[in-house]
């Protein structure tokens, strides 16, 4: 069940969806950790800070110089620092604080006072010498900040970098799948166009491998369906012709014989006895191809009614079939080895059906037995069943006799009806049949 349901679409797209948030997370760690790696080698490195601060010290000294600020009226420095967030400055004379500019956010909640500002706290190397208008040459210590606006830039790039391999990730899973459900789409067209014979795609263990299962499948029995219509229509075809063909010819003589009767025209008993047996041998003929066509009935009708079973002891039933049988063979010449039973048991069989499958056994062996050859045939329990099986060696003229196999596959649909089996194959100049039907006590 478990290894079912990871299979199933869902957690697919589950899993793609958490792999493609891990590689996004990857790739926004990996690039946030290079983009602040870049900016400390650049922007935020010492020799950019460094230049950055001195090209803004030397815009502060233009301004003092173009604004005229002294001593007096250093807070107008205010402006020139408020620009940006980018500076903090500080101005000493004497080691005395004169100027510090306006702190912003978290500087704000903590009041310094001027005692606070000790010149040997600043950093030295951010010290320079501002010259004021009135002629006061003062120790300014100037920071220059690179700004938030560079990382905020490096995470935004680090974010849409992520979110782009999370889309391709996921939408290649997606594309994945529908190129299969597209490639489906196209074979589905093709049977629809009547090509049965190409295969359907069978990929993945999926909803969508299922269902390209069961359309092969559907597709394989289609085809299996159409064959077995054709080999109907072509055993129908066969049976037809060669009925109008066989009926033909014996009718015409019967009605000939029935004609020749009726008026008289016979030259004695003798003749007349002629003409009777000739129309019951035809009579004969008429009646063994409408036993063909009740045996292609049983054979390749759909419909055929279960038939009514009755209980009837196996020994009997076996000893007055088959012994008639026996007696017959070896009357006609053939050298029988027989073995019936002890059976011990009932069999639960419709006798006429049992009888029509019988009777196309012995007419197989009369007809493809070789007489000069021993006719094996043994009959005896084999645990809850009965099984009997027919052995004799093939007459060379075989292969002038014509056989449609009708009669071998009604008696394989009589043995199935009756719960049992029927097999038969040819080998070495020998053929051998084998059927079980199921005992009851």
């Amino acid at each position: 069940m478990n290894k079912r349901v990871s299979r199933s679409l869902s957690a697919q797209l589950f899993c793609g969806v958490l792999l493609s948030l891990l590689a996004a997370a990857v790739m926004f760690g990996l690039c946030a950790k290079v983009g602040s790696y870049v900016l400390e080698k650049t922007v935020y490195g010492k020799p950019i800070v460094d230049q950055m601060a001195d090209q803004q010290f030397a815009q502060l000294q233009r301004y003092v110089e173009q604004e005229d600020i002294g001593r007096r009226n250093l807070h107008r420095l205010n402006a020139w620092c408020s620009r940006g967030e980018q500076v903090y400055l500080t101005v000493y004379l004497d080691g005395e604080i004169l100027y510090e500019s306006p702190r912003s956010g978290a500087e704000l909640e903590t009041e310094l006072e001027v005692e606070d500002f000790v010149i040997e706290a600043e950093d030295p190397q951010r010290a320079y010498t501002l010259t004021l208008s009135d002629g006061n040459v003062t120790q300014a210590f100037l920071y220059y900040y690179a700004g938030d606006a560079f990382f905020y830039w490096v995470m935004g790039l680090s974010g849409l970098a992520a979110f782009l391999l999370f889309s391709l990730c996921f939408i290649s899973f997606v594309h994945r799948k529908l190129r299969y459900v597209q490639k489906l789409k196209e074979e589905l067209d093709i049977l629809a166009g009547g090509d049965l014979c190409h295969p359907v795609t069978v990929k993945g263990e999926d909803e969508l491998g299922e269902l390209a299962g069961g359309i092969d499948q559907m597709r394989r029995s289609i085809l299996a369906h159409q064959a077995a219509e054709s080999q109907m229509r072509c055993a129908n075809s066969q049976l037809v012709t060669a009925m109008s063909h066989d009926l033909r010819t014996p009718l015409t003589a019967l009605l000939a014989y029935l004609e020749l009767m009726e008026r008289g025209k016979y030259d004695g008993a003798e003749q007349l006895r002629h003409f009777i047996h000739r129309s019951l041998d035809k009579t004969m003929q008429i009646k063994s191809m409408a036993d063909k066509l009740f045996e292609y009935f049983l054979v390749y009708s759909s419909e055929w009614e279960e038939p009514e079973l009755e209980r009837v002891d196996a020994d009997g039933l076996i000893q007055q079939f088959w012994g008639e049988y026996i007696f017959s063979l070896k009357s006609k010449g053939f050298s029988v080895q027989a073995e019936l039973g002890p059976l011990k048991g009932s069999l639960l069989a419709n006798t006429g059906l049992l009888r029509r499958a019988f009777d196309n056994l012995y007419a197989n062996l009369l007809k493809y037995a070789a007489p000069e050859q021993p006719v094996e045939i043994l009959c005896r329990r084999e645990g809850a069943q009965l099984q009997l099986s027919l052995t004799n060696h093939i007459s060379g003229q075989r292969d002038e006799k014509e056989s449609t196999n009708i009669g071998l596959n009604t008696c394989q649909r009589i043995l199935q009806h009756h719960g049992g089996s029927f097999s038969a194959q040819e080998e070495a100049g020998q053929f051998c049949v084998l059927l079980t039907l199921p005992l009851v006590q």
